[in-house]
């Protein structure tokens, strides 16, 4: 095998924790870069083939996953439009995320039930931090109650999450909403209920609340790499910060 061959197991690892992707998701993965890559092509076909992965038809291209989220599908059917969809923005801030800092330890979402609160997935880094994230569509976001049930769960969640994983956690939510929205929503949060903020030390500080909210548009047009590093995510006072400032995963 050559020296630079990325090993085919690899790839399984990395679908285990994607919930949907395209080819170009793998890609940017493993290279950081958009360009074509012959070793994904090749490898994901036989994949399929070897039943290892499933892919189904999703608008012009293939996306993947693991047979266990398509058992009882057909291959070229386009399956659960609303999950599909969710489940690629789901890869899409993964890779991001993962392309700004490639030394942390990657979660899958099926390791945080029975936990009260289930992310998309987390990431833990050797600073002892880690990130949730949760991604809100238009339609969850303007559902009646959902996003305080999502917060409210995490603030009676947290301790058990950071405890089995042995990290303190923050949790980034990425809505599919105006960022206008975004940001009012979270001044809503201030007045309307004050006592957010101090739930877990009565503080008005990072790390007692440990929320931040940024919307999907935003998200996407910060450069691959550079997730953590963007000052684009809404805190408790209405301001925007980054995730990380030096080479511990910190706020401001």
């Amino acid at each position: 095998m050559p020296k630079n061959t990325i090993p085919i197991n690899w790839y399984l690892d990395v679908a285990e924790v994607f919930h949907w992707a395209a080819m170009v998701h793998f890609v940017l993965w493993f290279t950081g870069s958009w360009r074509r890559h012959r070793r994904t092509e090749t490898v994901l076909k036989r994949l399929v083939k070897n039943g290892k992965l499933r892919a189904i038809r999703y608008g012009k291209q293939l996306i993947y996953s693991v047979p266990r989220r398509v058992k009882g599908k057909s291959n070229d059917e386009l399956w659960g439009l609303s999950k599909v969809t969710h489940g690629l923005a789901c890869t899409e801030c993964l890779v991001r995320f993962w392309r700004s800092r490639m030394d942390g330890e990657v979660i899958a979402e099926r390791f945080f039930y029975g936990l009260g609160s289930v992310p998309e997935w987390g990431i833990r880094y050797p600073s002892g931090k880690m990130v949730l994230l949760e991604f809100c569509t238009k339609s969850n976001f303007t559902f009646s109650g959902m996003m305080m049930a999502k917060i409210s769960a995490y603030l009676r969640n947290l301790g058990k999450l950071e405890d089995k994983f042995q990290a303190k956690a923050i949790v980034v939510f990425v809505i599919d909403v105006p960022r206008m929205t975004v940001e009012r929503f979270v001044g809503s949060l201030k007045r309307e209920d004050g006592s957010l903020a101090g739930a877990r030390a009565g503080g008005d500080s990072f790390p007692f609340n440990p929320f931040f909210f940024t919307d999907y548009e935003t998200f996407l047009k910060v450069p691959l790499g550079r997730q953590l590093y963007e000052p684009i995510y809404f805190w408790s006072d209405g301001r925007q910060y980054p995730l990380r400032k030096n080479d511990g995963l910190d706020t401001h």
